[in-house]
């Protein structure tokens, strides 16, 4: 796993002991730190999130692109190039 080159920020969290015991048998077998991994969760969960955010707003402005002539009007250039 490549180190942290940026800025970084001590975050000190605690945990249950299953977890912790998961989290220890994980690194080990993998050869990588605590710290990197809890990293690399934290990074796909905050983009996971990030995804799920958009994806709710789109489905909540869905019916919009079935009823709102407006953002229909450039529906007939679709797939079309611009060229």
């Amino acid at each position: 796993m490549e180190k942290v080159k940026q800025s970084t920020r001590r975050l000190n969290i605690v945990v249950s002991k299953p977890l912790h015991d998961q989290l220890t048998e994980m690194v080990d077998n993998n050869e990588e730190t605590k710290s990197d991994f809890v990293r690399l969760a934290l990074e796909r969960e905050i983009e996971r999130r990030k995804v799920e955010k958009l994806e709710k707003a789109a489905a909540e402005l869905a019916f919009l692109y079935g009823t709102d002539k407006e953002l229909l009007a450039f529906d007939s250039l679709d797939g079309e190039e611009f060229l």
